[in-house]
C-alpha cells in the first residue's frame, strides 16, 4: 500500500511534535527567582477552559467511533488503555498503526500535554481527496496549546478551536469525549454526524455487517485496502482468562483461507488452547485463544 497524504501529513506532524514538545519543556522550565518573578503565570482556564469542551459522544469501541466517522473510511484503529490488563496497555502503547513510524500512544499524549485513555485513528479517502480523523479521551482533560476562537464558533452548539503550532496550524480540535482532531472539513462533518436529528450516513455503514459478526474489544483494527480480502478487521481481548484474538474476513480468498486451516492443524504445538474457523455467508471468522498474549497476538492471520 502506497503511503498516501494523509500518511505524510501525520507523520510530518509527529516529527514536529516530538521536537516542539520538548522545546516548550526547556524554555518554560525554571531557570532563577528573578526569570521566575517575570513569568506570567499560566492560569487553570488556560489549560483547561470546560466552556469549550461540548463533545459527548459514545466511545467504547471501533463502532462508536466509525458512528461517528464520515463515510470512506479505507482504515480505522481504536485502542481503549482502560479496559486491558497492565501487560496488554504496555503493548499497546508501543503500537505503530497504518504506516506511521512512532507509536500512536506516545504522540497522542504529546498532542494534548496528557495522558490518553482510549484513542481512534481514521484514513478516509473519497475519489482522489484523503484526510484522517483522530478521537481521544484523556486524564486529566486540558486543552493546554495554542488555538484562536473562530468568530463563527460555536458551530451547532459545539466549540471548535483552531490549533495554531507550526506544523498543526489550521487543524481544529472539538474537546470533550470524545475530543476531535482533524482538518476543517471533516471536522465539520463529525458535527454535522453528530448533531443531526436524523440518520446520516457514516464510515460504520459499510462495515456494519463485518462489524455485528464480532465482539467489542479494546484493541481493535479494520480495513478495506488489503489484498486478500474485501475487508478485515482484527480485534484482541482478554475472555474468560485467556487472550483472544478475533480476525474477521469479508469474502476471504481461497489461498488465505487455505493458509489459516494450515495454521489451525498445528496450533497446538504453538501452545494455542482454541483455534475455531467459522463461515457465516461472505464472512469468515478466526478465534485464537491462548494463556501467553504475544503468542496469541503473533499469530499470523493475514
Amino acid at each position: 500500500m502506497k503511503q498516501q497524504t494523509a500518511y505524510k501529513l501525520l507523520a510530518a506532524f509527529m516529527i514536529l511534535v516530538m521536537i516542539i514538545v520538548p522545546m516548550a519543556y526547556v524554555a518554560t522550565s525554571p531557570r532563577s527567582n528573578t526569570e521566575q518573578e517575570t513569568q506570567k503565570p499560566e492560569s487553570q482556564q488556560e489549560k483547561y477552559n470546560p466552556e469549550f469542551w461540548t463533545m459527548n459522544q459514545p466511545f467504547n469501541s471501533i463502532s462508536d467511533a466509525l458512528n461517528m466517522t464520515p463515510p470512506d473510511a479505507v482504515s480505522a484503529s481504536y485502542i481503549d488503555l482502560e479496559s486491558m490488563t497492565p501487560q496488554m496497555t504496555q503493548w499497546s502503547k508501543e503500537v505503530k498503526i497504518d504506516l506511521i513510524d512512532y507509536p500512536f500512544i506516545t504522540w497522542m499524549d504529546s498532542l494534548y500535554k496528557s495522558n490518553t485513555t482510549k484513542a481512534y485513528y481514521g484514513h478516509l479517502k473519497k475519489d482522489m481527496n484523503e484526510s484522517f480523523l483522530l478521537l481521544s479521551t484523556m486524564s486529566p482533560e486540558r486543552n493546554d496549546f495554542e488555538y484562536i476562537v473562530p468568530p463563527w464558533a460555536p458551530y451547532k452548539n459545539q466549540y471548535v478551536l483552531i490549533r495554531q503550532e507550526p506544523g498543526i496550524n489550521g487543524i481544529f480540535n472539538v474537546m470533550g469525549s470524545p475530543t476531535v482532531f482533524a482538518q476543517p472539513q471533516t471536522a465539520i462533518d463529525v458535527i454535522d454526524i453528530t448533531t443531526s436529528l436524523n440518520k446520516t450516513a457514516t464510515a460504520y455503514d459499510q462495515y456494519e455487517g463485518l462489524l455485528s459478526r464480532v465482539e467489542p474489544a479494546p484493541f481493535q483494527t479494520l480495513s478495506s485496502n488489503v489484498s486478500f480480502a474485501k475487508q478485515y478487521y482484527t480485534g484482541i481481548r482478554l475472555s474468560n482468562g485467556s487472550y483472544e484474538k478475533t480476525a474477521a474476513y469479508l469474502n476471504l480468498n481461497s489461498s488465505t483461507l487455505k493458509k489459516l486451516n494450515q495454521l489451525k492443524d498445528n496450533s497446538t504445538q504453538r501452545g494455542i488452547l482454541q483455534y475455531n474457523i467459522t463461515k457465516s455467508g461472505n464472512y469468515t471468522i478466526v478465534k485464537i485463544t491462548g494463556q501467553d498474549m504475544f503468542g496469541v497476538i503473533s499469530e499470523e492471520t493475514s
